[in-house]
């Protein structure tokens, strides 16, 4: 069922929020894992009752004890739209605060169960192709690649750019530079000067070796982990 109108959706994404917090923290530290689009959005659904009813309980508790702060569930359903025309405002508030608090239990509830099965690392959802060429790369540097190919070929040069994740059937890998090399049965030919760039399908990389070389003066760089 698509939501009709502006308040609809956002009705319906403020019920979605706290569920999708929850898995997205939860992915972070498990990773993701292959499943059914309907698997995936019954447990976001899920997740998303369970931690707005929560907040609603919470918020209830709080109208008892004498604090007129959000709106009257039983009058705006007694009284309808009278009720919300003349508590907007309120109307307002209240589902800012119910979402603020869902999406807070969401992370708090998630942070307990992870302590709990000591998952305190998280989880990069990034290739280690865009961790080692773009995330570790120093500033004012370039990344130098050695690409070992399937059939002994090995090429070196600066990366001037690179499928960052996806199948590795799908990557490719573009080396440049006027030190672009290529090794091919103990022969080793300084190929820049002739070609300007060379394409390398990511099927065809058996290992990349990649160092940092300063954009100035072409020095090695030791990365940020370096001491």
């Amino acid at each position: 069922m698509i939501p009709q109108t502006l308040g609809a959706l956002a009705g319906f994404l403020a019920l979605v929020a706290p569920g999708i917090v929850f898995e997205l923290r939860r992915e972070r530290r498990r990773g993701r894992h292959q499943e059914t689009a309907f698997r995936e959005a019954s447990r976001v659904a899920l997740g998303s009752l369970v931690f707005t009813l929560v907040a609603v309980l919470l918020m209830t508790a709080v109208q008892l004890t004498g604090a007129r702060l959000f709106v009257s569930p039983a009058d705006w359903l007694a009284r309808g739209e009278a009720y919300a025309r003349e508590h907007l405002t309120s109307i307002v508030v209240s589902v800012a605060v119910e979402l603020a608090l869902a999406c807070a239990l969401a992370a708090g509830f998630e942070t307990f169960f992870a302590r709990r099965r000591g998952e305190v690392a998280t989880v990069q959802q990034r290739s280690a192709w865009a961790q080692a060429l773009r995330t570790d790369r120093p500033a004012g540097s370039r990344a130098w690649a050695h690409a070992q190919l399937e059939n002994g070929t090995s090429f070196y040069g600066y990366v001037r750019s690179y499928t960052p994740s996806g199948p590795l059937a799908e990557r490719e890998l573009v080396l440049e530079g006027a030190a672009l090399t290529c090794e091919k049965d103990d022969e080793t030919k300084v190929i820049g000067e002739d070609w300007r760039r060379v394409v390398i399908p990511g099927s065809k990389i058996t290992y990349l070796r990649v160092t940092y070389l300063d954009a100035a003066t072409g020095e090695t760089l030791p990365t940020p982990h370096a001491k």
